[in-house]
């Protein structure tokens, strides 16, 4: 084999090439995975040791300066993971699955859509989205863990989610399980990070084929705060907690059903998408079902784009069985926190939305006028 022809995965930059080249396959995986190990320790060694952790009590701490500095390091910075093989943008294979250009869901060339029976699954998921999943008690339960306190977690987990390149549906369904747990189970507050993260490896295990994070970069992202057994322990505790029920349908998936018959180009799929992960840090948002959610950030994406009419009767209420008053509260909630975006002090959701990949759709400023109830668009 030629030296061009190596794949990805074993072209390491200190080798012998002569050796190298003349070697053996299995010598040449071998040594290229020795060299990954080496560095993977060196670049262990290279950062001070210190516990940064979330301070979850102290008004003035801002988690985005202090804490887990290593998570937001700059893309190009590798972060270890299991088998010493780095994740980072210059990873071949990491490349491979996740460097891809955004394409609006294809219901119609994706054989996994199963359009024979697309209307019984579109039914079913309405039926378990149509209501909320929550009490709404949760801080009247818990006796340390408060609202703010679930905003600076999330936070957190948004860009850890972020940095391991999990699929968005594992957000979802990390907040879901941390969200049902709060309503069931009292948490304290030296606790709530490792909930947290257990409840995101839970997610990663649902939701991903090639993503899955090992215990090993769990407990490094933590900064060795918890242990591997902790957390092991505390994804028994989880499951058996929610009676081993994991399956949920979030907003994303109800907004993937409706994009097509909505019209939503790329850009509005994205700010429709936007509006849906503000609401995931406010837990008074909640209350609104998945149905709704995903319902009422299209009808306030056609309000900001001022697409005639923002919700098409004939199209969209025999689709998603709701009318324009049905929506036109949670949609004036979304609304309010998108005006309030720049006065938030969690700001992971409006950076990861400000990246080109995302058509910096978080730069999108709407005003309210002080004559007229309605919104315009300022970009």
């Amino acid at each position: 084999m030629k030296t061009n022809q190596i794949p990805r995965l074993f072209c390491v930059a200190d080798y012998d090439k002569e050796n190298f080249n003349y070697a053996t396959k299995h010598q040449r995986v071998q040594s290229s995975m020795a060299l990954r190990d080496k560095s993977s320790n060196s670049f262990h060694t290279m950062i001070p040791q210190q516990k940064p952790q979330l301070k979850l009590n102290d008004e003035s701490s801002n988690r985005t300066k202090e804490g887990f500095h290593r998570v937001k390091t700059d893309s190009n910075m590798p972060m270890p993971l299991r088998n010493g093989r780095n994740l980072s943008i210059t990873s071949g294979v990491t490349t491979l699955l996740t460097n891809k250009s955004f394409l609006l869901p294809q219901k119609s060339d994706n054989p996994q859509s199963v359009n024979a029976y697309k209307k019984e699954i579109v039914t079913y998921m309405k039926e378990k989205s149509c209501r909320s999943n929550y009490k709404m008690n949760a801080f009247q339960f818990q006796t340390e863990i408060t609202e703010k306190m679930r905003s600076i977690l999330l936070d957190w987990i948004v860009d850890v989610h972020f940095k391991f390149k999990l699929d968005t549906e594992t957000l979802f369904l990390t907040i879901s399980i941390i969200d049902r747990v709060l309503e069931i189970h009292q948490i304290s507050k030296s606790k709530f990070q490792l909930y947290g993260v257990t409840a995101l490896f839970i997610a990663s295990k649902y939701e991903e084929v090639y993503s899955v994070p090992h215990v090993k970069d769990l407990v490094y992202v933590c900064d060795n705060a918890y242990t591997k057994e902790e957390i092991l322990a505390t994804e028994g505790k989880i499951i058996s907690l929610l009676g081993f029920d994991l399956l949920t349908t979030s907003p994303l998936r109800m907004l993937n059903v409706y994009q097509e018959t909505a019209k939503l180009d790329q850009k509005n799929y994205m700010l429709a998408r936007y509006l849906i992960e503000l609401s995931i840090l406010e837990y008074s948002m909640i209350q609104f079902s998945n149905n709704v959610l995903a319902c009422a950030s299209i009808y306030l994406v056609h309000k900001i784009r001022r697409i005639h009419p923002s919700w098409n009767q004939d199209q969209m209420v025999p689709l998603t069985g709701l009318n324009e008053v049905e929506i036109r509260s949670c949609a004036k909630e979304m609304c309010s926190l998108l005006q309030n975006q720049d006065k938030k002090q969690f700001a992971s959701i409006k950076k990861k939305f400000s990246m080109p990949k995302y058509f910096e759709v978080s730069k999108i400023r709407i005003e309210k006028k002080p004559s007229q109830n309605l919104q315009t668009l300022q970009q």
